[in-house]
Parts: structure tokens; C-alpha cells; sequence
């Protein structure tokens, strides 16, 4: 069984210290870290290059519901580019003049390259992506990858309710976080 952790939002690789290194259970496991926003990438790298505990491995792509190429805008307000998203109804100020383009890949295909014997963690942050993700997991049965999740959740920022979502994740025979930090 190998153990894997995929943070969906990596930012600056917070969850290391935050859900990471207080877990000797996963010393040594492979870290996925899944970000579109390559104003993080020089942070993700030395991360990589300086903690040996894990097997860094840096993804460009967002994840979505589907393999595509889609708008990415980067937040503009009093949290700086912590709310970017591919949603462009946010409410908070988006620079929604000048979008980046990023590619997106179906996290319910990724989950899939795994054995159904490996123990997958995964943490999501990603502003809104979060609906389709997780309603494409539950909708493919990909979720059943899926051994521990954290979801932040950003119902106040949309026009949208996690309720049901949670409620299907309650079902569920997985550890469920709708909060990471």
C-alpha cells in the first residue's frame, strides 16, 4: 500500500506543516501539489528541493470536472491572489480583464491511475471548483479512491450550497474534513 496526499489548491504548500508533518503516518509518502498559479511556483519548489520527508510532485494544471483550457482570475481584494478561481462570479474583486489561461484535467481520470489498495488523501481548496469536482467524484465513483478528504467549502463567495454535497459525502465509508485548516 503506498500512501499518497493531493493537495487541490497547494498555494505555498501550507498544508506541509498544517496536515503533513504533525502525521508520522505519512513520512515518506507522495505529495501531489495541484496549482495554476505560477506566482506559487518558486515557494513549491523550494519546498521540494528542501524537505526530503516526502516525494514532491508539482502540478501545473487546475482540477475540474473535465479535461479543458479555461479563464483563471487572479483576486484582486484585501486577500490578495488566495481567492483566485476559474468561477468568474466570485464575490470579491477579480481581475476579470485580464484572465490566464490554464489547463484543467478531470480529477476523477487522475484518481484513477492509483490501486484501489493505496491510501489517497486529498485536500481541496480551490475556490469554487469545488462543486464540480466533488459532484464529478461522487457522480464517476472515483471517490471511492479516496480515504481521508478536506474540502474548503466557499459557499458565502458563490451563489451556492454545499449541503447536499456534504450530505452525500456523510454517507460515505471515508473520513470527510469540510474544513482544513
Amino acid at each position: 500500500m503506498k500512501k499518497i496526499f493531493i493537495d487541490g489548491g497547494a498555494r505555498i504548500g501550507e498544508t506541509v506543516e498544517i496536515i503533513l508533518d504533525p502525521r508520522e503516518d505519512l513520512k515518506g509518502c507522495d505529495v501531489y501539489f495541484f496549482e495554476c498559479n505560477d506566482s506559487h511556483y518558486d515557494t513549491l519548489n523550494n519546498i521540494k528541493e528542501t524537505n526530503k520527508n516526502y516525494n514532491f510532485i508539482i502540478r501545473t494544471e487546475a482540477l475540474w470536472d473535465k479535461e479543458d483550457t479555461m479563464n483563471f482570475y487572479i483576486s484582486v481584494d484585501k486577500w490578495g491572489d488566495l481567492g483566485c478561481t476559474l468561477d468568474p462570479t466570485k464575490i470579491e474583486k477579480l481581475d476579470l480583464d485580464n484572465p490566464k489561461q490554464v489547463k484543467t484535467i478531470r480529477f476523477s481520470d487522475f484518481l484513477n491511475q492509483f490501486s484501489d489498495d493505496d491510501y489517497i488523501i486529498v485536500k481541496l481548496d480551490i475556490e469554487g471548483a469545488e462543486y464540480n469536482v466533488v459532484s464529478d467524484l461522487l457522480s464517476s465513483g472515483a471517490i471511492n479512491k479516496i480515504n481521508e478528504i478536506y474540502i474548503e467549502w466557499h459557499d458565502g463567495f458563490f451563489n451556492k450550497n454545499s449541503s447536499q454535497l456534504k450530505h452525500e459525502l456523510s454517507k460515505l465509508d471515508i473520513i470527510v474534513n469540510n474544513n482544513w485548516m
